[in-house]
């Protein structure tokens, strides 16, 4: 199951999902209360100096433990989904 966590807005989420047509589940985290957990909270990284996400992919197991993580500072920086099923088909 693919989840997307989300500084933004539950109605953002919601007009980025119609837009893209991605067929994941979008969660937000308006609070950045999850994020924080994370430890990606990126403090005055956004455009206009808010604190944001730092963009990160993480595949956690059944158990919620982190089994895999890449995070970046650079908003535009995600990883290749071909790398991500790679890691997932070795777990």
């Amino acid at each position: 199951m693919v989840i997307a966590i989300s500084a933004d807005s539950p109605k953002s989420l919601a007009v980025y999902k119609q837009k893209t047509g991605l067929n994941i589940i979008f969660l937000s985290d308006s609070d950045r209360e999850v994020i924080t957990k994370y430890g990606l909270l990126h403090l005055k990284g956004g455009y206009v100096g808010e604190d944001v996400s730092r963009p990160a992919t993480l595949i956690v197991d059944k158990e919620s433990k982190v089994r895999w993580i890449r995070a970046s500072t650079n908003l535009m920086v995600r990883p290749d989904p071909q790398e991500i099923l790679e890691i997932l088909r070795k777990l």
